[in-house]
This record gives C-alpha cells, structure tokens and sequence, in this order.
C-alpha cells in the first residue's frame, strides 16, 4: 500500500530536524524531511555510506561541500555521493529540504 504525504500539511513543529520520516518499517528506502530555522545550518561533515538525493521544498540557503557552495532555493535537487562532505545553512526564510537514500541496516549483535 503506498504511503502517501503532502509536505505543506505538515505542522509547524518541530522547528529545526525531521519533520517527517518514512515510517513503514519494510521499506528499502529512507526518506526524511528536514527544516532548519533562517540562520542555522548543519556543520560540514562526511556522509554516510549512502548515496543521497536531497530536493528543496521550501526557504532557501546553501549547500557546502568539501570545495564549494552552492545556493539552494525551492525546487533544487542534488545528488550527495556516499562518504563526501556535506553541510547546509539556512537562508533568512529558513530551510527545508526532502532527504532520500537507501536504507541503513542497523547493526545486531548475534552469537556465534
């Protein structure tokens, strides 16, 4: 059964995070919807071990990588490769953006 969400019904909070995430929990994909309030941003760092589409829904900022940044506005889409650097500031109407990669499997412990 597909999973269907409209990001402009969303509430208001939380203000800065995931704002909604894939709940199903037999998916192979992940997809979470981030918001960070005008000024803040998320500190330059090395990705996962997944490739990561992101696709700007709402607001504006930037997007740093390990050489560059580039302006993000509403509609952009952009392809982080796994393990590249990463980070994101907020413009003043703050930032919102639609995250989608390929599910991370939890480590389990297990006996010999």
């Amino acid at each position: 059964m597909p999973v269907l969400t409209n990001t402009s019904d969303l509430p208001e909070q939380p203000r800065r995070g995931a704002a909604w995430s894939i709940a199903e929990p037999e998916r192979e994909l992940d997809s979470n919807l981030i918001r960070l309030p005008a000024g803040e941003g998320i500190d330059p760092h090395v990705g996962a071990e997944v490739d990561t589409l992101i696709h700007v829904v709402r607001g504006g900022g930037t997007l740093v990588t390990e050489g560059a940044e580039e302006p993000l506005r509403p509609g952009d889409v952009a392809l982080l490769p796994r393990r590249t650097v990463r980070g994101f500031r907020a413009g003043d109407d703050g930032l919102e953006y639609l995250t989608v990669h390929r599910r991370r499997r939890s480590l389990q412990i297990q006996r010999r």
